[in-house]
């Protein structure tokens, strides 16, 4: 199997693709880092139908997207399953995964909220794992990005309060999940990843983490995706923090 994978650093959707792979045992396959802002243009040249990452070529295939790379990759390498072969789990899962895509979007638009406030911490993100001169070329871009991205996924600041405010509900949600054994069971499945890598991100912020970490949801993140990198400060106005309290 040849399998490139399109990608840019510091995107959520991204990693859990890459958490995906690795845990279907593909680890040998090539990786294509573009720029954030021009892997639009980029993507649509290389033939795929949208401008998404993360997306796949598998032997000529494109998909993208998280939801369709993982139910390609069971397709593709059928152990360890992301989706259970009982239809009624299955559904849960799907819908947790669903669920878990809403979440990915709140967090993104979060985290441009986050980004106008700390450029810096946005730089670091956009910047893991490039070359020198790349990373000269986007942090020199990064406020022009962050413009253009948070306009794009419509992350205003009145779109980031209500996110923020919005997080004990859907924090509440993913610890039900665990409860009851869909979300960090024995095996891990396609909501696993696409929730908690959410949650890792989230826990880098200083403003979020205090109201997190203790949370059977931290506690799934760390176990899914313990290494994300990047750290933002405590940037947000103390009155978007109260319904956290």
């Amino acid at each position: 199997m040849r399998v490139t994978l399109y990608m840019f650093s510091g995107s959520n959707a991204v990693l859990t693709a890459q958490l995906m792979l690795e845990h279907k045992g593909i680890t040998e396959y090539r990786r294509v880092n573009l720029p954030p802002g021009a892997h639009a243009l980029i993507m649509l040249g290389k033939g795929f139908e949208t401008m998404t990452v993360p997306a796949l070529q598998v032997d000529g295939r494109r998909i993208q997207g998280t939801r369709n790379i993982s139910r390609a990759l069971d397709e593709l390498v059928p152990e360890p399953r992301l989706f259970p072969t009982d239809p009624e789990r299955r559904r849960a899962v799907e819908e947790a995964e669903r669920w878990g895509e809403q979440l990915q979007d709140a967090t993104r638009r979060i985290f441009y909220c986050l980004a106008r406030r700390d450029r810096r911490a946005f730089a670091t993100f956009m910047t893991a794992g490039r070359s020198l001169p790349m990373q000269f070329i986007l942090r020199t871009a990064a406020p022009a990005i962050v413009r253009l991205a948070g306009a794009y996924h419509r992350a205003t600041e009145q779109a980031g309060q209500a996110d923020v405010a919005a997080l004990p509900a859907r924090l509440d949600q993913i610890d039900a999940w665990i409860q009851e054994g869909l979300l960090d069971g024995a095996e891990l499945n396609a909501a696993d990843f696409q929730i908690a890598v959410n949650v890792s991100a989230m826990l880098r912020s200083e403003d979020a983490r205090p109201f997190i970490e203790d949370r059977p949801a931290a506690t799934l993140a760390r176990r899914v995706a313990p290494e994300y990198a990047g750290h933002i400060g405590a940037v947000l106005p103390a009155e978007w923090l109260e319904p956290l309290k």
